[in-house]
């Protein structure tokens, strides 16, 4: 097993789908793609049985972005956060409603805080997502039940692939709606035990960072006809409108901010601007030791002009992979 850090990031215009930039890492020579990436892995690629080649080969040339799932963590308490505003089951996002006392019991089963050996104690809705606090998170998730919070995940364009104009798009992964028990609400409440693409995560947070509207993303702007000349532009698409209400959006970009300023996501904060984001940490697969980190962030949170979203899988930094820590 030849293991090494692999990243990608994808930037969308949230206010009519362009996709600004994307790429993983690491990558390989479009002219020469046979050449491999990986230094261990060339000085013993002779020795290697073919079936091995074409498996390295096929995972060097995905595109991570459209094509392959994973947990996203933390991040997904936005879609939470959202839904919950929406749904009116916070009204005051200042108001401490919350406590934290390191873990919440769920059908019997116990689900830990993060920071389950120093509860967050009284928190708002604010100070929840800054904490990027589980119990809190799956607390809205119960009050909201099984049908509301599937309601939003289908709104948010979360259980469908986004329609992208690039070959190979996978759909997310989730349990089905039927089969989710309270455990299984809790934990996809805080972002696991399910899996997206990070395609299908920057298109849902651009829900929210243009106020509601669920755009398709799109890498084709413009066509032009090499014999005539002639120009033919692609209109953005609206997939759906109000996903959710402009004041919800407002509420949420502003916590998001807070998020920056204050809570797990201070390591973003870039002198000037004005922006917001929301860290997220899981694993990579079940008991593997492996795990995904990754930082989705809006500017400016004043005048929304760009979604990123970075992937980092399997980071061996000197921040490790914990949240907010090695991006």
């Amino acid at each position: 097993m030849y293991v090494q850090m692999d990243g990608n990031v994808v930037i969308m215009n949230p206010n009519n789908g362009d996709i600004l930039a994307m790429a993983t890492y690491p990558g390989y020579n479009l002219n020469d793609p046979y050449t491999i990436n990986n230094e261990e892995l060339k000085n013993v690629w002779t020795t290697l049985q073919s079936s091995e080649r074409s498996n390295y080969l096929e995972k060097m040339w995905r595109n991570k972005a459209i094509s392959d799932t994973y947990e996203p963590g933390s991040t997904f308490k936005l879609i939470t956060a959202s839904a919950s505003l929406e749904e009116g089951l916070v009204q005051d996002i200042e108001k401490e409603s919350f406590a934290c006392t390191g873990r919440i019991e769920v059908a019997g089963v116990s689900i830990k805080c993060w920071r389950y050996y120093r509860p967050h104690g009284s928190e708002s809705l604010r100070t929840a997502l800054m904490n990027s606090c589980n119990p809190i998170f799956i607390g809205l998730g119960q009050k909201m039940g099984v049908d509301t919070y599937f309601n939003y995940l289908e709104k948010f364009g979360l259980l469908s692939k986004t329609g992208i104009d690039l070959q190979g798009e996978a759909n997310s992964i989730f349990i089905a709606k039927e089969k989710a028990g309270p455990v299984e609400l809790a934990t996809i409440s805080f972002g696991q035990r399910f899996e997206i693409t990070p395609i299908q995560l920057v298109t849902a947070v651009s829900a929210i960072a243009n106020g509601g509207n669920l755009m398709q993303p799109r890498v084709v702007k413009a066509t032009i006809n090499s014999e005539t000349g002639k120009k033919e532009e692609k209109e953005p698409v609206v997939v759906s409108s109000n996903v959710i209400s402009k004041d919800t959006s407002e509420k949420v970009l502003s916590m998001m901010e807070s998020v920056v300023a204050l809570g797990t996501g201070k390591g973003a904060q870039v002198q000037g601007y004005s922006i917001g984001g929301k860290t997220g940490t899981s694993e990579d697969g079940v008991n593997t030791g492996k795990y995904v980190t990754s930082f989705c962030g809006i500017a400016s949170i004043s005048d929304p002009e760009l979604v990123i979203l970075i992937t980092l899988y399997n980071p061996t930094g000197e921040g490790g992979h914990h949240e907010g820590v090695s991006l």
